[in-house]
């Protein structure tokens, strides 16, 4: 959904112009940085939280030549839902699909290099 489309759906829903819609929006995004940027959260009540995670720098790999590229370490911002919109998404008392560990044993995680023998 785009933005225009965002506020004009909550303008025909609480019948407010599309100027006041508008300023809520801008509104809610600036406080949005703030909180993640002072307290690394940002709650939206009845849908979820915005948190700052910290991934680590890791070593990848150029897909076009294979060479290994070092990626540093950075800030990213995540979104995860309350268990009310868990269950309206997937079902009462189901969990979102996790992928299974291949028959060799578990997974890595992404952010970890495949170890080397």
């Amino acid at each position: 959904m785009r933005r225009d489309e965002m506020i004009e759906g909550i303008m025909r829903y609480a019948g407010i112009s599309k100027a006041n819609v508008d300023r809520f929006y801008e509104g809610l995004a600036a406080l949005a940085r703030r909180e993640l940027l002072r307290n690394d959260e940002f709650v939206l009540p009845g849908l979820g939280a915005l948190r700052v995670r910290r991934r680590k720098a890791r070593t990848a790999r150029n897909p076009r030549t294979g060479a290994p590229v070092r990626v540093p370490a950075k800030k990213v911002v995540r979104f995860r839902t309350y268990a009310p919109l868990d269950e309206a998404l997937n079902g009462p008392g189901r969990k979102p699909a996790q992928p299974e560990p291949d028959e060799g044993g578990a997974r890595l995680p992404m952010d970890q290099p495949e170890p080397h023998e």
